[in-house]
């Protein structure tokens, strides 16, 4: 699904309260148009607030978090996000589960799900007077009034170090500054949760852990995928629970640390494997 679809025209869902997502994938498999496998049946539930995904290239990372988020229907099996609210009294309200694969339903799931794919903004931001502008603009959907969009950017920008560039053009931001514009692009809305497709890709050590302490400094449910194991190991970011993804299938589930040893030792075993076909084809 493009980027763009996530801020359409209708009239969406505001809520100001504090919220949380419960993500259920039963049987839940991908394949693609072009038979390209890219999640086999899968069942799980995540409602974790801070929740890692990591494996190698191809393993099926992005896979996953597209069925999560509802950017691709499931195949086959279900996939459904329940809301959990927190009203100012400390009480909770839940709401019915959506289900992904109906057009109603994921057209909700828009509202309460906040999606990141790396340094990806949408192209209505390049167009934009600058981009306090750009952001403003795609909350236009919710009717809110003018004072609320004004003070909604503003805490984002601030709290994501964008506030002394909110009148610079998308175009003429660094890597870094479009990484942390795309966080705040998807948290404008005020979702539930944000499911982030590599939030720190292709940044150096100093802006991996900018971006990384802002994203995750944010009071936010935050499913990400990532090949940062540093990151994942590093307990300031409170990470909760690992899944390892391996040919498409989630072979590991458990804490950071044994998570990443885990992780080490399938790789480790793929490149003997390796060398030792290798040897064989000699």
């Amino acid at each position: 699904m493009a980027l763009f679809g996530l801020f359409g025209k209708r009239k969406r869902e505001w809520d100001s309260r504090a919220g949380s997502l419960t993500f259920v994938l039963k049987d839940a498999g991908l394949v693609y148009d072009d038979g390209h496998v890219g999640l086999r049946p899968t069942t799980i539930t995540i409602d974790e607030k801070r929740v890692a995904v990591i494996g190698l290239n191809g393993a099926g990372k992005s896979s996953l978090l597209k069925v999560l988020d509802g950017s691709e229907k499931a195949s086959e099996g279900t996939a459904s996000v329940v809301r959990t609210l927190t009203n100012d009294d400390g009480t909770t309200e839940t709401d019915a589960a959506l289900n992904l694969a109906v057009k109603a339903d994921a057209r909700q799931a828009r509202d309460v799900i906040g999606i990141v794919r790396r340094e990806e903004i949408p192209q209505s931001y390049y167009m934009a007077k600058d981009i306090a502008e750009a952001v403003s603009s795609q909350l236009n959907a919710y009717r809110l009034p003018e004072g609320i969009r004004h003070e909604t950017v503003g805490a984002l920008f601030a709290h994501f170090g964008l506030s002394p560039y909110a009148h610079s053009k998308a175009a003429s931001l660094d890597s870094e500054k479009r990484h942390l514009l795309a966080i705040v692009g998807a948290l404008a809305i005020n979702p539930a949760a944000i499911v982030a497709d590599e939030p720190t890709k292709g940044l150096d050590e100093n802006a991996t852990r900018t971006v990384a302490k802002a994203l995750f400094g944010y009071d936010k449910q935050v499913i990400f995928a990532t090949h940062d194991l540093d990151l994942i190991a590093d307990p300031a970011y409170r990470i909760d629970r690992v899944l390892v993804v391996d040919e498409q299938t989630i072979v590991f589930d458990g804490e950071p640390q044994p998570a990443i040893d885990f992780y080490n030792d399938l790789i480790r075993r793929r490149y003997e494997a390796m060398k030792s076909a290798a040897k064989s084809g000699e």
